[in-house]
């Protein structure tokens, strides 16, 4: 058996003389069980040592000696998978000498060996016991296990690490057990970092990545990373008893701002090709379910984030239900019948490296006729869902007025209402209503975040003091608004010259992101009173350019280029309801600036160019 699974070949030279050879006193000694243990051949041992089954390490007919020795083969393995080495373990002849000068030369059967061990046990148990020192080569540098942790530690997660020498496979390198339940609530910021055992290699490689003008200014690349790593702040992902900090930045972007500290040349994170760094210099992460079993894996953590956003929901939702008080998912709800909405849930769960925490966030889902209480995985989506849910339980709770409102109206706000592009009146007067709630909302809680039923009830009463007014304010606002793009349309139906077609269908552009269904409640109040001067300025642009299409040409590439930016960014047009900040002040920049180049006679409402733009799109 130690031949098979400690490691002894079962092939070896003769010892010579007439006695037993060196091979078949070894190999029976070591079998200790006679033919129904068989022995595996050299090569099995050799791939035993290097990752074989732990279930062969606990196998009952082991004796005790193999069973240690086994283990111990099994954790230098390991040691050199971690630090990507193939030196620590000794070869299978050295222990095949083990074994040969502490077993007797008259040992050689099964029966002889068992009946000799059982004695030679009594007075020496761990003879044929294994050490460090046996198996590790004696030229073999000392290591520190430390720098290869077992684990790593993010806020008050702790992950199960694994470590895989195989250049070339997906996995090589570090890897990052992640449990579907806690995917969400990590950062990237912090795993890029790397282990300690392998970030001098990580700066290395990310000194060879610069371009070559940024390159020459640290080189040797060697000598400037351990440089570096001297001056960097302390390492994040070390286990310790208080919650990791996450870094605010990304590793390349402290690298580079310490290269330029250093050498006083410009470096920022862009510079570093990353795609020049092997690839086991980036953690794979292993994403699995609450049975163990892997959902995904890859090294991008947003992306697998993303992509297993709605699975991750429903697993953090599920590990919450296990604990009755944290089972609050339900739908149907029509009024506000409970007293305070949690912002968050933990659930315990314990793993192999310790005891996690499942955090779910409720929140109030907007289901149409009724909301539901739904388990998010993030405080980001929470804070997405909740405003729509809080403003659904607003609407059921007011009396809409709008037929009041419809029989009041004149016949020029009728005609001006019929064109919107909602489909149909109701659909038209429903948003309105939805925009006269967030307006009350947002001014009583700009983030729209409401938790306790009192600050409900006083927004309800709020909402119900106003209503009357407001829709008809905002629906009055919403007939200007379509009798004004009336007219933009008609102006652009007018420039039928091909020449001006670029410009004609610029100009058609912006004015589908600013009348379209949903526009009202999706602009909201605050915004929805400039958008008469947005379309006048489309109605404005039109005469000049038939005047002098080059002028125009020069003002659209910048506006085009504006919109370019704020679309990389990650802006649409129209806004997406669950938009950025940053995005939505970028987006009414934009139509600023269109005023300021195209109708300077309406006067944009404030200080507006591409560079402010980009200056609030680089956040």
């Amino acid at each position: 058996m130690i031949g098979g699974r400690s490691g002894i070949p079962d092939a070896a030279p003769d010892r010579g003389g007439s006695g037993p050879s060196r091979n078949e006193r070894v190999a029976i000694s070591a079998d200790g069980g006679g033919s129904t243990r068989g022995r595996g051949s050299g090569s099995d041992s050799g791939s035993a040592a290097r990752g074989g089954r732990p279930g062969q390490i606990a196998d009952p007919g082991m004796w005790a000696f193999e069973r240690a020795n086994a283990q111990l083969r099994e954790e230098l393995a390991q040691l050199e998978e971690r630090t990507r080495r193939r030196d620590i373990l000794v070869d299978d002849e050295a222990v095949f000498e083990f074994y040969q000068h502490r077993i007797p030369p008259e040992v050689c059967s099964t029966k002889s060996f068992e009946g000799w061990w059982r004695k030679a046990r009594l007075e020496t148990p761990d003879l044929l016991t294994m050490t460090a020192d046996a198996l590790v080569d004696e030229d073999t540098p000392e290591i520190d296990e430390g720098v290869f942790p077992p684990s790593w530690q993010q806020g008050d997660q702790r992950l199960s690490l694994g470590y895989k020498f195989e250049p070339g496979a997906e996995d090589d390198g570090v890897t990052v057990q992640v449990p579907l339940a806690l995917l969400a609530r990590l950062s990237p910021h912090g795993f890029d970092w790397q282990v300690p055992g392998l970030r001098a290699e990580l700066v290395t490689a990310l000194i060879k990545s610069l371009p070559k003008n940024i390159r020459r200014n640290v080189v040797p690349a060697g000598d400037w990373a351990a440089r570096l790593l001297a001056e960097l702040p302390p390492q994040p992902g070390i286990i310790q008893t208080q919650p990791a900090d996450v870094p605010d930045q990304s590793f390349t972007a402290t690298l580079a701002a310490l290269i330029q500290k250093l050498t006083y040349v410009p470096v920022t994170a862009v510079d570093f090709e990353l795609d020049r760094v092997p690839s086991h210099l980036r953690p794979t992460f292993v994403v699995s379910d609450e049975r163990g079993r892997t959902v995904a894996t890859g090294k991008e953590l947003t992306e697998l984030q993303r992509r297993l956003a709605p699975r991750a929901r429903e697993s953090v939702a599920k590990a919450s239900a296990q604990i009755p008080t944290n089972a609050i998912e339900r739908g149907g709800i029509t009024t506000w019948d409970l007293g305070e909405l949690p912002r968050f849930l933990d659930t315990k769960i314990r793993g192999s490296q310790g005891e996690n925490t499942i955090r779910g966030y409720p929140t109030l889902v907007d289901e149409g006729t009724s909301v539901a209480i739904r388990m998010m995985s993030t405080e980001a989506e929470q804070a997405r869902a909740l405003p729509r849910g809080v403003r659904r339980l607003l609407l059921l709770a007011t009396p809409s007025p709008a037929a009041y409102v419809q029989q009041h109206l004149t016949g020029t706000e009728k005609l001006s209402l019929a064109t919107s592009p909602y489909k149909n009146t109701a659909a038209l007067f429903e948003d309105c209503l939805a925009a006269s709630v967030d307006d009350v909302l947002f001014r009583v809680r700009p983030d729209g975040q409401i938790f306790m039923k009192a600050e409900f009830d006083t927004i309800r009463d709020r909402v119900s003091g106003v209503v009357m007014d407001s829709m008809f304010e905002t629906v009055g606002l919403v007939a200007r608004i379509l009798a004004a793009a009336r007219i933009a349309d008609k102006e652009l139906k007018g420039a039928t010259s091909m020449a001006l077609l670029p410009a004609i269908s610029d100009a058609r552009g912006q004015l589908a992101g600013l009348i379209y269904p949903g526009f009202v409640s999706s602009t909201g109040l605050a915004q929805l009173r400039h958008l008469p001067r947005y379309l006048g300025g489309i109605s404005a642009r039109i005469p000049k350019l038939v005047d002098n299409p080059g002028r125009d040409r020069v003002w659209m590439n910048e506006a085009q280029a504006a919109t370019a930016r704020f679309e990389t960014a990650g802006g649409t047009m129209p806004l997406q309801t669950d938009a950025a900040p940053h995005l939505v002040r970028a987006r009414w920049m934009i139509e600023e600036l269109r005023i300021s180049l195209f109708a300077q006679e309406l006067k944009a409402a404030e200080s507006v160019s591409l560079q402010r733009i980009q200056k609030v799109l680089a956040v």
